[in-house]
Parts: structure tokens; sequence; C-alpha cells
């Protein structure tokens, strides 16, 4: 019998997911997961019954989730219990009001979802666990937060609950990740609020021994034949020592292709030249906004022209392919500014750059500055924002929003091929053509950028990933 049911909304590993899971497991519970439609989760949850169903909740898919929580208690009732965790129930506790809502976990969760489903195994009253905001028969308990946790008492991720989901557990890319917190305070990201919510709980920033962490990869590396992995971690170059002893190690004792995450001003030629060394296939690092005061003042990057030319130059020399971050619709962001982040990217060269649409999350401190500067009336994101790559409430606000986002769309084209830029600002913004330029957008992202994320995929591996992917966008509606 399922203990527990999570529900995800991507069809890609979800760390968090794997972690709980993997302590649940250890302890003698039952795990599963659902992805897909509607329809197939609350499906799937009538045919198991699990105890709760867990939804991995992120703000802009929070809409989905609740809706589908709401449905399965009109048909359950008390016999499932609803528990929300993520980015979202941790930074908006209030949803524990919306109805079909019965437990939120904030922050970590390992400990509280053990401790969840041993007291409904004993049953025992579980409405005092740290971390866990509980609402029961009309009453809702808040508790605290616990210290953070010992990352390196914590089993290797789970992956066979993956099993019945193909795609990704057959996938020959496999993420891992070496530590958790940042050390950084970008205004459009939440680790400041998970800073403040975990005051006085221990380091935020903390990094797992690398025996440990080769362990896994040998695991990996052995039963599931993976061609490469992706070190799903945003700074683990942040410490330089410890970086160089991970890579050195990976060379020796794993020696698979992998790609990495970079942040534009901790690369050196030294470390550069030990990631080509160690077999690193791509990279990618974040510019954010090409406009150097949007980027430093406003976002809090913290990183110059100087240093993503030169971060940029590096990786050409080291023939490291990569791709940038990019972000459009910033508060008080004006199209010559998104000209600013195109232009940066013709000049850095990547396989591809990645256009996000800015989206204003619930208490960042950027949400915050796109209150005071009048962009929004309230921090809040619809369910059609919920890709970040469709549109935003400060984009349908801009006069300029519509041409923003024909330039997000056709800004590769732009990228590889520099001299339509003048066309592009002359008369492409200007005609109205925004299916013609996403489906250009879409086109190029998987002809150029998609086959290149897993070492070697192969063309017809590639394009049968693409094919499934956009079959299944429709499930997320």
């Amino acid at each position: 019998m399922t203990d527990i049911l999570f529900v995800q909304n991507y069809y890609e590993q979800t760390l968090g997911i794997m972690q709980i899971s993997a302590c649940l497991k250890k302890n003698g519970f039952e795990t599963d997961i659902a992805i897909g439609t509607r329809q197939d989760i609350i499906k799937k949850t009538l045919a198991e019954k699990p105890k709760v169903i867990g939804f991995y909740c992120t703000t802009g898919f929070h809409h989905r989730n609740i809706s589908i929580a709401a449905e399965i208690k009109k048909i359950l009732g008390d016999k499932i219990l609803t528990l929300f965790g993520g980015p979202h129930p941790t930074f908006v506790p209030d949803m524990i009001k919306a109805e079909g809502v019965d437990i939120i976990c904030r922050g970590e969760g390992e400990s509280a979802v053990l401790e969840l489903l041993q007291a409904l195994k004993n049953t025992n009253d579980y409405t005092g666990i740290k971390n866990l905001t509980v609402k029961k028969e009309g009453k809702i308990y808040e508790n605290e937060v616990r210290p953070f946790c010992d990352i390196n008492t914590l089993p290797h991720p789970d992956r066979e609950i993956y099993r019945d989901v193909k795609y990704i557990y057959k996938n020959k890319r496999q993420e891992v990740m070496f530590g958790r917190g940042c050390p950084f305070d970008c205004t459009f990201c939440s680790t400041h609020v998970y800073r403040e919510i975990y005051k006085g709980k221990g380091n935020y920033v903390r990094f797992r021994a690398i025996p440990d962490i080769i362990a896994e990869f040998k695991d990996i590396k052995n039963k599931y034949r993976s061609s490469c992995f992706f070190f799903n971690d945003d700074t683990f170059i942040f410490k330089k020592d410890y970086c160089a002893e991970l890579l050195n190690t990976y060379k020796k004792e794993i020696g698979l292709p992998f790609a990495c995450h970079l942040r534009a001003d901790l690369v050196t030629d030294d470390l550069m030249k030990l990631l080509k060394e160690t077999g690193c296939y791509f990279a990618y690092f974040g510019i954010e906004s090409g406009n150097e005061e949007l980027r430093n003042l406003v976002l809090k990057k913290n990183i110059s022209d100087k240093h993503i030319l030169d971060c940029a130059s590096l990786l050409h020399k080291y023939k490291i392919p990569f791709a940038t971050f990019n972000m459009v619709g910033l508060p008080g962001e004006a199209l010559r500014e998104v000209w600013d982040t195109v232009n940066i990217n013709v000049k850095v060269k990547p396989v591809w750059a990645w256009f996000s649409v800015y989206q204003t999350l619930p208490r960042t401190e950027l949400a915050q500055y796109a209150l005071d500067k009048g962009c929004i009336s309230s921090v809040d994101v619809s369910g059609s924002d919920a890709t970040f790559h469709e549109s935003s409430i400060i984009i349908r606000n801009n006069s300029e929003g519509k041409r923003i986002m024909r330039l997000k769309n056709i800004a590769n084209f732009i990228i590889k091929f520099p001299f339509l830029k003048m066309p592009a600002e002359k008369i492409f913004l200007n005609m109205p053509f925004d299916m013609v330029y996403d489906l250009i957008d879409k086109a190029l992202y998987f002809i150029s950028y998609y086959s290149k994320l897993t070492y070697k995929l192969g063309f017809f591996r590639s394009l049968y990933s693409a094919f499934f992917i956009v079959c299944r966008l429709k499930e997320f509606k």
C-alpha cells in the first residue's frame, strides 16, 4: 500500500521529492509519484488510495495543484491528507487556508514528512510537528521550523520512484547535487527569505562530504548506465579547494562527461582548465540583464560586464559550449534594456541564450521593488504565467510589452545572425506575427540547444525527447 503519493509538474528529476522519498523508504514507508494531466493524477490517487498525497508546489503552478487537491478531497474526504511542500508554501504559508489544503511543509521536508507518516501509522497527533502548518477540524496549527538538517546523514536520492515514468527513469543524463544554500543575495531569488525563516537554525550554505558524493556517482553509473551527469548546483565552484578536490576525484573515479553551472565572477583560467580536463562538456551561467546598472543595482547580481565577457572568453578558449540565463520583463525595464541583454549575448556567443519572463515571486526583494515602482498592484502570479515563458503581470502592464516579447522570441535568431538586428528593430518588432516568432524560438531551441543537453545523445533520441515534451505541454495548462 502506498503511504504517500507525490505529485510534480515537470517531466524531470525533482531532487527534493527524491530525497524525501529516500528517507521515507529507509524507514519502511512506500512511496510513488504521479505526473501528468489532472485526470491522470486523480485516477492514480483513487487507484492507490495513499494516506497522504504530497504536492511539490512552485508559485504559478499552485493554482492547479490546489484545484486538484480540492477535487480529491471532495471524493475521498478524511480518508486522505493533502500535503503541500516546496517554494510556494514555504514563502506563502497562507495557502493553508485554501480549500483542499490540509498541511503545508515549510523549508526542508525530510524529517517533517517522516514524522507525519510515523504519526499517522501510530494514530498519534500530528498537529505539533515542526516545519508543518496543519489545518484540522477548522483550526490551524502553526509550528516553527526545526534546525537545518545535516545533509551528510541523508540517504542518496531515490531514483527508483520514477521507475514507471520511463522518460525520466531511462534518461542518460542524471542530476546530482553537492550541497544546499547559496551565499549570494540576488533580489529576484528567495535566498534572503529562506535565511530569515531559518534564522538561528544553523548554517544555510552546506556542502556534502566528497566521498559520499563519489559513492552516489558510482551507484548511479553502475545501476542506471548514465552517459553523463549534470551538477545541479548554482555555486559549487564557490569553495575553490573543495571544487578542485571534487573534480580531481571525479575524474579519477568516475570519468564520465558532465555539465555544470558557473558564476561569471568566480571563474578563473585555472578553474576552466580543470573543468575541461575533468570532462565538462557543457556549462551555464547567468547574465540576467545585459544592462549593468539594472543587473547590479536592481538585481544585486554584483557581476560586471567584464566578468561576463571574460567568463565567455575562457569557455571559448577551452572549447566548452555554454548557455546563458537571461530575463525580460524586469521592473522598470524598457525595450532598450532588453536590447542590452541581446547585445551582450551577441558578444559572448553562447550556444543558446535562455530568456525567461520575470515573475513577481512572493516575498522576494525584487517583487517589493516592483510594488514600490508601481509596476504591479499586488505580488501574485496567474496560472497562465506558470511556465515563465509566455507573459507576466509586468509585461501586460508595460506599453512596450508586446515588442519586448517579440524580441525575446527572436533573440536567439539575432544572436546567431547579428546582421538581423537592424531589420528586427525597424520591422519585425512592429509586426504582429507573435505565433510565428514563438514557433521560431521553439524550433531554434530544439535544433541548436536541446540536443546538446545530454552528451552525444544523437539526433533521433533528441527528436524523440523533444517530441515527448511538446506533446505533454498541454497537460499543465
